[in-house]
């Protein structure tokens, strides 16, 4: 059985050791995941299978048509944010097709409904995952460098209603 957390500052290590198996290619200190944690604990989750760690969530309040930098510690949310941002959504192979990601994005619609909307930017081929998730691409011109630090196949993506999604 799957449970969504709230992430702890004491959960940080186990999110670093899952994000070098699940993200490999998109390396970040432990700084950031802490910062994540204590800007918007409310947004940030550690996903538990039968009480062992198997992934996370990381949200925090941002601004529509910006992204942060990879890697880069925040300190505090923007003045009048208007999305939650996911920073990283990663699930250890043992969660996948549990139904975890589908759950997980619902309990931080609730979260987002305040803002409106959630954004992301999507790698390594996940466009359809996002998409069956209710996102859809948004090409922002003025992100364009910044989205190929992410990787080539970067694509920012917008979720206006953050109802719970259908199947």
């Amino acid at each position: 059985m799957h449970r969504w957390r709230p992430l702890l500052p004491s959960d940080i290590a186990t999110v670093s050791a899952i994000a070098r198996i699940v993200h490999p290619e998109f390396p970040e200190d432990d700084a950031v995941f802490a910062d994540r944690q204590a800007i918007a604990p409310d947004a940030c989750l550690l996903l538990e299978i039968d009480g062992t760690p198997a992934g996370y969530i990381l949200a925090h309040p941002w601004r529509l048509g910006t992204l942060p930098a990879l890697n880069t510690v925040l300190g505090a949310i923007p003045e009048h944010p208007d999305t939650l941002y996911i920073h990283d959504l990663a699930l250890l192979p043992l969660a996948r097709g549990t139904g975890a990601a589908r759950h997980c994005v619902e309990i931080v619609s609730r979260v987002a409904e305040q803002f409106g909307a959630m954004s992301l930017v999507a790698v390594n081929n996940s466009v359809p995952f996002w998409t069956a998730m209710g996102f859809a691409a948004q090409p922002q011109p003025q992100l364009s460098s910044k989205l190929a630090t992410y990787s080539a196949d970067a694509c920012y993506m917008i979720r206006t209603t953050v109802s719970p999604t259908q199947e």
